[in-house]
């Protein structure tokens, strides 16, 4: 059977990937930022897993109100992006472990989840972003799920933590010796096209980090139980801890968290977080 090796949670933030729009970071911010993926990519590196799934977020560019789902798995066998072309980022073609996905969506369909597919998926800043710093030879075979966190309805951060666990324990009954990672993107907090664009809330991130590593997700839950209690707080972006959620979600109970970087950039609070079978250095 297969079995889940690591989990990482990242930041997405486009100019991180884009050399034009990284001058105005801090350069010591940058750094450790920098510092905190490639320790987050020595660690997948040694999980050697065979695959990713990945927790990611759109951004109107690949659904819209005429097609929303909370959930929606990619099922093909290749995946190119980014499609939102207007960031500059370099495009990439990714392997998709389309056999992984399709079973999470038989599986989902048996036991109460309800996933939406895709045969023709594009990715988003959303996926390349943090795969270039964690896999920026593009060789291991990926599994997006767009987790809706960019308009009403969304699922709540209770549904995401469940589903994650739903991953986990169908990743679990998948009869294939393999071994997978799973990634979340996003947030944390930042407003974006509304009031307060570019103020991040550099107390709540830090909370939130700290609380998923003592395993409070509990807490996280109920303090935010609604989406407009966390946007006051996070903004219209930190609605992507759904995505940390659902990673949090999927771990199993031996594995145990640590932060590897964060750092309040102007813009957007940016985080790397791991989850594995041993306790790692915080930073």
């Amino acid at each position: 059977m297969a079995e889940i090796v690591i989990g990482i949670a990242a930041s997405h933030a486009p100019n991180l990937a884009n050399p034009s729009m990284i001058k105005g970071i801090n350069e010591s911010q940058l750094n450790h930022i920098r510092t905190g993926f490639a320790q987050a990519r020595s660690l997948l590196e040694q999980a050697r897993p065979d695959v990713i799934v990945i927790f990611s977020s759109d951004h109107f560019d690949r659904c819209f109100f005429d097609n929303l789902p909370p959930f929606l798995v990619a099922v093909g066998d290749w995946a190119e992006g980014p499609i939102n072309e207007y960031l500059k980022i370099p495009k990439v073609k990714v392997r998709v472990d389309g056999e992984l996905g399709r079973f999470l969506v038989s599986e989902g369909l048996e036991n109460g989840v309800d996933f939406s597919s895709s045969a023709d998926l594009p990715l988003d800043h959303a996926e390349v972003v943090p795969l270039s710093y964690l896999t920026p030879n593009w060789n291991l075979a990926i599994v997006p799920i767009v987790v809706n966190a960019f308009a009403p309805p969304m699922p709540s951060l209770k549904r995401c933590t469940q589903v994650g666990a739903f991953v986990r324990e169908a990743i679990e009954r998948w009869p294939k010796e393999k071994k997978v990672a799973i990634l979340g993107t996003g947030g944390l907090s930042h407003w974006v096209g509304s009031p307060g664009m570019g103020r991040v809330n550099e107390e709540f991130d830090r909370w939130f980090v700290t609380s998923l590593i003592e395993g409070r997700k509990d807490e996280i839950l109920a303090r935010y139980a609604k989406p407009e209690e966390l946007e006051a707080v996070a903004g219209n972006g930190g609605q992507e801890i759904r995505d940390w959620l659902a990673v949090a979600g999927a771990m199993p109970s031996s594995f145990s968290a640590n932060s590897l970087a964060y750092e309040p950039i102007p813009g957007c609070g940016i985080g790397v977080m791991v989850w594995s079978r041993t306790p790692e250095m915080k930073n």
